[in-house]
C-alpha cells in the first residue's frame, strides 16, 4: 500500500510539473562533446602522434582505440582550477612528464645540498697552520665552480664532463655576516640583504650569525642518471679536491679525512630525509620532504 501511495504521489508531481500530457520520450538534447577535439592539449598530441607515426614506423597514440573503441571525450573534459590562483589549466599540464615547473622542482630538491665553511676552515688553520682569508676563500670558490661540475682538479687524469652538458651547477656561499660578505665576490655570493625584504633578511642573518654556508647545486644530470642520495657524495668529492688545491694540502695528509668527513656528514644539510627504504629512494629525494619547507 506504502508504494502504491509513493506512486501515486509521484505521478501527481508529474502532472502538475508537466501536465497531463507529457511524453518524455519525444523530448531530445543533443550534447555534443565533439569526444578528443573538444580539448586542445588532446588536439595537440593527436597532430604530434601522427608526425612521430611516420618517423618511427609503428603507431602511437590515438585516444580513438579508447574504452573499446568509444573514443575519448564522451564526457566533457573538464580544465583544473589551481588552488590559491586564478589559473585554469588543462588537465594533461599537471602530468609530470608534461610539466617542466614539476620537473625542475623535483630536480632542484635532488641536486641541492648545503655545506658548511666552518668546520672546514678549523681544520686548515689548527690542524694545518694554514691561513684563511677573504683572498683564499674566493681563490676557493673559483676552483669549486671549475671542479663541481665534473673538472679535475688534483688528480691529472682524471675524465672530465663536458661543460655543454653541466652548466647548471653552481656553488655560492651565504652569510650572516655583512663584513664578510664585502668581501666575497659578487658571483660567488647569495647577498641575504638583496634577496630578502629588510625585516626578514635581519631575522635570517641573526639566525645564521657569523657561519657561512656553501649552496652547491650538482649537475641536474647527476640526478636524473642517479638520485638524490648521489649529491652528499658528488658535492664532497669535489670538495676535498679544492680544498686540496686552493690550500696546497698533501692529497694524502690526514686532515684530508677530517675536510672528508665535514664535507659528506658534519657540516652537511640535506634537502630531505631518506624515505622509508620500501620506497627504495635515497636521502635527498622530494618524498623526504616535511610539509611546511616549500613557499
Amino acid at each position: 500500500m506504502a508504494v502504491k501511495h509513493t506512486k501515486k504521489l509521484f505521478i501527481k508531481a508529474l502532472n502538475k510539473k508537466f501536465g497531463k500530457d507529457f511524453d518524455l520520450a519525444s523530448q531530445k538534447t543533443e550534447y555534443k562533446r565533439l569526444g578528443p577535439e573538444q580539448s586542445a592539449r588532446k588536439r595537440e598530441f593527436m597532430e604530434y602522434a601522427k608526425k612521430l607515426e611516420g618517423k618511427r614506423g609503428m603507431t602511437g597514440y590515438n585516444p580513438y582505440v579508447h574504452c573499446g573503441g568509444i573514443p575519448l571525450g564522451q564526457r566533457q573534459l573538464v580544465p583544473y582550477k589551481l588552488s590559491g590562483s586564478e589559473y585554469v589549466v588543462e588537465g594533461d599540464d599537471l602530468h609530470f612528464v608534461n610539466n617542466p615547473a614539476m620537473q625542475q622542482m623535483w630536480d632542484d630538491i635532488r641536486r641541492t645540498i648545503i655545506v658548511g665553511l666552518d668546520m672546514a676552515h678549523e681544520v686548515l688553520q689548527k690542524r694545518l697552520g694554514k691561513e684563511v682569508t677573504p683572498e683564499t676563500i674566493n681563490n676557493y670558490l673559483e676552483i669549486l665552480n671549475h671542479a663541481m661540475p665534473g673538472a679535475a682538479v688534483v688528480q691529472e687524469h682524471m675524465v672530465e664532463t663536458h661543460p655543454g652538458l653541466v652548466d647548471d651547477c653552481n656553488v655560492r656561499v651565504f652569510t650572516g655576516d655583512d663584513a664578510l660578505a664585502d668581501e666575497i665576490d659578487d658571483q660567488y655570493l647569495i647577498d641575504i640583504n638583496k634577496m630578502f625584504p629588510a625585516d626578514q633578511a635581519e631575522v635570517l642573518k641573526a639566525a645564521i650569525g657569523k657561519t657561512s654556508w656553501q649552496a652547491i647545486h650538482v649537475p641536474t644530470i647527476v640526478v636524473r642518471s642517479c638520485d638524490g642520495g648521489t649529491t652528499s657524495r658528488w658535492s664532497a668529492m669535489q670538495l676535498c679536491m679544492t680544498f686540496i688545491d686552493a690550500y696546497n694540502m698533501c692529497a694524502g695528509e690526514a686532515a684530508v679525512a677530517d675536510l672528508a668527513y665535514a664535507a659528506k656528514h658534519a657540516a652537511v644539510l640535506q634537502m630531505a630525509e631518506m624515505l622509508p627504504a620500501r620506497r627504495a629512494r635515497g636521502p635527498n629525494n622530494p618524498g623526504g620532504l616535511s610539509f611546511g619547507f616549500m613557499a
